[in-house]
C-alpha cells in the first residue's frame, strides 16, 4: 500500500514537470536474521528516453551483500519509469544500513545524479542467551565394566598415524601439481572467437541471428574484461548508457552505438538486414577491438612484425 502511494506521488510530480527527474526507494522489511533476504526496490521516473546508470552492487551496500539484481523500465504517457530490484542480505550479527544510492540519469546530452535516503535495518538474533534455560542435568552415570583405557589409546594412535600419512601424501601431491596457466589476455581472447566465428561461415548459410548474437557475445565479453564493466550482463539500453559515459572517443562510441542498435532488431525480432549491413557487423567490432587493444599489446605486436622484417637478427 505504501508503495503504491509513492508512485502515485511520483506521478503526479512527473504530471506537473514532465522534464524532471525523481527517484524513490522501499524495502519489504526492517527487521532481519542474519541471512534473511531483503527485497529493496529503487524507482525513478525519468523524462522519456532518458536513461538511468545505477551504482555499482558489489561495492556501494556497505557491509551488505547483494545476493541478485535486476532491472526492468516501463514506458508511461509522459515519462518512463525505470525500476532496480535488489536482494540483500547480512552475515554480520550486528544493526546495518541500505545507504543512500547514486545513479546517474542521462538524458541527451544532459546528466543529472538522484539520490536515495539510507534505510537503517535492524539485525534481530535468532535465539537469545536466556531463551533457554536447562534444569536438572544430572552426571552422566557409569554402569558395567571400566574401557581398557589401553585400546583406546592404542585406536588413538592409529588414528593419528594415519591422519599424518594421509596430510603428507596429499602435501606432495600439492606441491608436484603444475600451477593453472594465466588467462589470455582480453585482446587475444577476442581476436580468437572472432577467427572461430569467422570459420563458421554463418552469413553463406543464412544463419544472420546466430551470428548477430555470437558477435554480440564477443564482444561484450572483450569490453567487461578490457574496462572491468559488467557488460556481459547488460541489457542494450544499459550498454548504451555505459558508452555515453565511458572514456572511448566519439568515433568509437558512434560504432559500437551503431552495432548494438543495429543487431538488437536481429536478435529479438528476427529482421534479415541487407548484405552490406552484415559485413558491416564483423568490420566494426573487430575495428572496435583493435583500436582499442593495451598498449603492451601493440608494442608486442609491432615488435614481432619488426623482427620478422628483419628476419629475426637482433
Amino acid at each position: 500500500m505504501r508503495r503504491f502511494f509513492y508512485q502515485l506521488l511520483i506521478m503526479l510530480t512527473l504530471f506537473q514537470a514532465a522534464d524532471s527527474a525523481v527517484i524513490y526507494s522501499t524495502v519489504n522489511q526492517r527487521e532481519l536474521s542474519v541471512g534473511d533476504r531483503v527485497y529493496f526496490t529503487v524507482t525513478a521516473m525519468v523524462p522519456k528516453g532518458a536513461a538511468v546508470v545505477p551504482p555499482d552492487p558489489a561495492s556501494s551496500f556497505g557491509s551488505l551483500v547483494v545476493k541478485e539484481w535486476n532491472s526492468k523500465k516501463s514506458q508511461l504517457a509522459r515519462a518512463d519509469s525505470i525500476s532496480f530490484d535488489y536482494v540483500v542480505t547480512t552475515y554480520k550479527a550486528e544493526n546495518c544500513t541500505i545507504p543512500s544510492l547514486s545513479y546517474m540519469v542521462e538524458n541527451g546530452t544532459d546528466h543529472d545524479t538522484l539520490r536515495t535516503e539510507s534505510i537503517p535495518l535492524v539485525v534481530v538474533p535468532l535465539c537469545r542467551t536466556d531463551s533457554a534455560d536447562i534444569m536438572d542435568l544430572k552426571v552422566q552415570q557409569v554402569t558395567g565394566k571400566q574401557p581398557l583405557l589401553w585400546l583406546w589409546l592404542l585406536l588413538a594412535a592409529v588414528m593419528l598415524t594415519v591422519a599424518v600419512i594421509a596430510i603428507r601424501f596429499f602435501l606432495r601431491k600439492l606441491k608436484k601439481a603444475p600451477p593453472p596457466p594465466p588467462p589470455i589476455p582480453p585482446y587475444e581472447e577476442a581476436l580468437r572467437a572472432l577467427t572461430a566465428l569467422d570459420a563458421k561461415q554463418y552469413p553463406l548459410k543464412g544463419m544472420i541471428r546466430e551470428y548477430a548474437f555470437e558477435l554480440s557475445e564477443i564482444l561484450k565479453r572483450y569490453i567487461e574484461r578490457r574496462f572491468g564493466t559488467n557488460a556481459a550482463e547488460f541489457t542494450t539500453e544499459e550498454m548504451l548508457a555505459w558508452l555515453g559515459i565511458s572514456p572511448l572517443d566519439k568515433e568509437l562510441k558512434a560504432s559500437m552505438e551503431w552495432f548494438f542498435r543495429a543487431a538488437d532488431p536481429v536478435k529479438f525480432a528476427k529482421f534479415l538486414p541487407d548484405r552490406n549491413i552484415v559485413g558491416r557487423f564483423g568490420v566494426e567490432v573487430r575495428g572496435f577491438v583493435e583500436a582499442t587493444k593495451p598498449p603492451a599489446e601493440s608494442e608486442k605486436k609491432n615488435s614481432g612484425e619488426a623482427s620478422a622484417a628483419s628476419g629475426g637478427a637482433p
